[in-house]
């Protein structure tokens, strides 16, 4: 297993192209321009989240050294989930350190 955490928020979200969450009236968080929006970890939107192939889904957790995207679905310290357009290849993990106040979430 190849595991990659240097990739930008800004190129996270051109290669993989997180889809819209179009169960929720007003989404939690979005890249702006209905490009792409959190899923919720509870009811309707998590039910969606786990029907979704697992190597397009992204769950947004809080770590020791802040917040991060990471490719597949966690359970441990998440916020949220984001499913991609783009699969994440097998054998491959990706983190994205989100910044500090971040302008993107």
């Amino acid at each position: 297993m190849t595991h990659y955490n240097d990739l930008p928020e800004d190129v996270f979200a051109a290669i993989f192209r997180p889809i819209h969450n179009h169960l929720a009236e007003y989404p939690a968080v979005d890249w702006g321009d209905g490009f792409g929006s959190m899923f919720e970890t509870y009811g309707e939107e998590f039910d969606f989240v786990t029907e979704q192939d697992p190597a397009h889904v992204w769950t947004w957790v809080e770590g020791d050294n802040g917040q991060y995207l990471v490719s597949g679905m966690h359970f441990v310290n998440r916020i949220g989930y984001f499913i991609c357009d783009v699969a994440v290849p097998d054998g491959l993990t990706i983190e994205v350190k989100l910044d500090d106040g971040s302008e993107a979430l």
